[in-house]
């Protein structure tokens, strides 16, 4: 029993204090007037002895020494960080706008130093966007608008015709790459999306949840497989937001156990786009051009892409099963979550309550959930949805094989085709029913529980800024030349060697953009015959060493948007695992050809 002390603190509230002499767990605010996550929980002794409290709030002991260290090196990191990125980005758009000095603008070589160390401030503050607090997406939009701004004026579009002919080149090219990616992303996201808003996924994750009975242990390897099969017919892009959805679904409670699956997706789907001539943009790239061949591509490539996804696989595997100790039992996605703390003020705020019966259902393993509530979930409606969406979506290759049409329009064929479906199978439900179909509500949707257009309203549009500020900024550095005077010096650097040149080319990858470093090496090279070691390796390293950082890939940028993976969180427990897979990757590749010759 808990009764009152006698004693209030100063707002009125009464301190509670235990009646007999066992010990008890004690809530205590850290401060007066302490919000709901402030509210620590401490052991708390009634034999005398001061209480132990937390290291913060009213009542706690001092920091230590280096502690204290520690808390202003991070503080002044962080302005640093701010002040030198900022300054950096107004100095060259004072030096754009103004036009002084001439030098930094009509120098070659002071031009792409300014631009590559602009770049790499830029990335920086990206890799720091949790220590710095300045979102990612702001910052690649204004990195990619200084520095296309300082390259323009270098044009001297004003003064020159031909200055200007070339900069509305550069800029119709760049903007012809960064469009057809966007355009490709969102009808991908937003078809994503719909089949999850329809609940297309329910037959999938009925399918997992029985092949795991409840371990998560097993959930990483099942997506990462069915990942990496994924990518070789659709591209990484749209492998990865399959993944990403299905372990949303599947472990919805488990946010670090979902990071390093969905981390270990990106592996996969990098890996499962190297050995596939659809799969990766690369090696799309060298089918179109003639250097590679699709069976010898296939041959030669498989093996080695499936060891630079396995071999992180059971990396990250081991690590998280070491961090997170004994496997546990992973709740139904139907479950409704235990609410995160949150402030006083935020609790006017609620979501609508879900109309599901959740009793009971926290303390309920999956294994015993994956019965007869779960098939209730799978419906013609459901399966009519993945259906088509899957379809739809392995109709963009086809497209592309057939008709030769760009990714994006396949997309933007395959949701509106969906689109089409679904709203007209949504409107012949509302007739059979009688509900009016020309009220107010339904000039432009079958409704907002029913449509796609609920789904859309989804989709990120942060991360969609995020992609197009990286690709605008790459794209800067590839009209600058910085990245085919990077390439050219990787030639230089390594010589006659393919294995150290597509070693160099991998890792770059994990940096800057891996298109146009492969357009180099498809210039430097074209003597190269089809099929030649060179080209698979090319495919292999400039596929896989994307995984080394979150921003080496597309399929990691969407990692980083959809679950919120900072780049930091990523080097630490990812990067390592992501760079032996690589180098598994490249040996397993050398014994093929020392084997088979």
């Amino acid at each position: 029993m808990l009764e009152e002390s006698g004693r209030q603190a100063e707002n009125g509230e009464v301190e509670l204090q235990p009646s007999g002499g066992a010990d008890y767990q004690g809530v205590r605010p850290r401060t007066i007037g302490a919000r709901l996550e402030d509210i620590g929980i401490d052991d708390v002794s009634t034999d005398g002895n001061r209480a132990q409290l937390s290291r913060s709030g009213t009542g706690a002991r001092e920091p230590y020494t280096c502690e204290w260290y520690m808390a202003v090196l991070a503080s002044a990191l962080q302005l640093l960080v701010k002040t030198l990125a900022i300054s950096m980005m107004l100095i060259v758009l004072f030096i754009s706008v103004t036009r002084w000095p001439r030098q930094a603008i009509d120098n070659e070589a002071t031009r792409t130093n300014l631009l590559s160390m602009l770049f790499t401030l830029g990335l920086t503050m990206v890799a720091l966007e949790d220590l710095v607090g300045v979102n990612k997406s702001s910052v690649m939009m204004v990195l990619a608008a200084t520095m296309w701004t300082f390259l323009a004026v270098s044009y001297h579009p004003n003064r020159s015709k031909a200055g200007a002919s070339i900069l509305h080149h550069e800029l119709n090219r760049g903007l012809e790459e960064v469009g057809s990616v966007i355009l490709f992303l969102l009808p991908a996201m937003g078809l994503v999306e719909s089949i999850d808003h329809f609940d297309g996924f329910a037959i999938v994750t009925l399918v997992i949840r029985k092949a795991i009975r409840g371990q998560k242990e097993r959930l990483m390897p099942i997506i990462c497989l069915l990942t990496f099969l994924l990518s070789s017919v659709i591209d990484n892009l749209t492998a990865t937001i399959l993944a990403l959805k299905l372990l949303r679904r599947l472990a919805p409670g488990e946010e670090e156990w979902r990071r390093n699956c969905g981390a270990s997706a990106v592996i996969a789907a990098n890996a499962g786009g190297a050995w596939s001539p659809i799969g990766d943009v690369t090696t799309t790239m060298l089918w179109i051009q003639g250097k590679i061949t699709p069976p010898k591509t296939v041959a030669w490539l498989l093996w080695p892409s499936f060891m630079a996804g396995a071999v992180p696989l059971l990396g990250i595997w081991w690590t998280s099963r070491e961090r997170d100790g004994d496997p546990v039992q992973l709740q139904p996605s139907r479950t409704r979550q235990r609410p995160e703390r949150r402030r006083f003020t935020e609790f006017h705020d609620e979501d609508p309550p879900d109309k599901t019966d959740h009793s009971c259902m926290e303390e309920e393993p999956l294994s015993q959930a994956a019965g007869e509530g779960l098939r209730k979930e799978v419906t013609v409606r459901n399966a009519l949805a993945l259906v088509l969406g899957i379809s739809f979506i392995l109709l963009v290759p086809l497209l592309k094989m057939w008709t030769g049409l760009p990714p994006y329009l396949g997309m933007l064929l395959a949701l509106g085709l969906f689109w089409l479906i679904t709203d007209s199978l949504g409107g012949a439900r509302r007739r059979a029913h009688g509900e009016p179909t020309n009220g107010a509500e339904d000039h432009h949707s079958p409704g907002p529980e029913d449509g796609v257009v609920a789904a859309l309203h989804k989709v990120d549009l942060t991360g969609l800024l995020f992609f197009t500020g990286v690709l605008l900024a790459v794209g800067a550095l590839d009209s600058a030349g910085v990245l085919r005077d990077y390439a050219t010096m990787l030639v230089r650097l390594c010589g006659p060697s393919p294995v150290a040149l597509t070693t160099l080319l991998g890792i770059s990858s994990a940096v800057v953009d891996n298109v146009p470093l492969v357009e180099a090496a498809i210039d430097m090279f074209r003597e190269a015959g089809a099929d030649e070691p060179l080209w698979q390796l090319v495919a292999l390293a400039a596929g896989t060493g994307g995984s080394i950082l979150s921003i080496g890939s597309i399929a990691g940028v969407t990692l980083m948007s959809m679950e919120g993976v900072g780049f930091l969180w990523y080097s630490r427990r990812i990067s390592l695992w992501a760079s032996a897979g690589f180098v598994a990757g490249i040996a397993a590749y050398q014994c093929e050809r020392l084997l088979f010759g």
